[in-house]
């Protein structure tokens, strides 16, 4: 799942702006204003949280290892 969401994310938010540069040219057409483009606007804006809390997520769990790594690293060096 890691690493489908961002991908997924990319596609759609390239299909969405795709869908508003025709929807520019040829507005009769109504790519911007259906309910395909509407759920995959949804699906992309719901992906992005997912996507953005587990990289919240990650850079927490890094930030504490390396703490834990610097913490060992000077206990160590201590002199006896």
């Amino acid at each position: 799942m890691r690493k489908l969401f961002p991908h997924a994310t990319i596609i759609i938010a390239a299909m969405y702006l795709v869908f508003f540069v025709i929807d520019r040219f040829n507005e009769p057409m109504a790519f911007v204003n259906n309910r395909m483009t509407k759920d995959l606007l949804l699906a992309m804006c719901a992906m992005s949280v997912v996507n953005a809390v587990a990289l919240i997520r990650y850079d927490r769990e890094e930030a504490r290892r390396r703490r834990k790594k610097r913490k060992r690293s000077t206990t160590s060096d201590a002199p006896r």
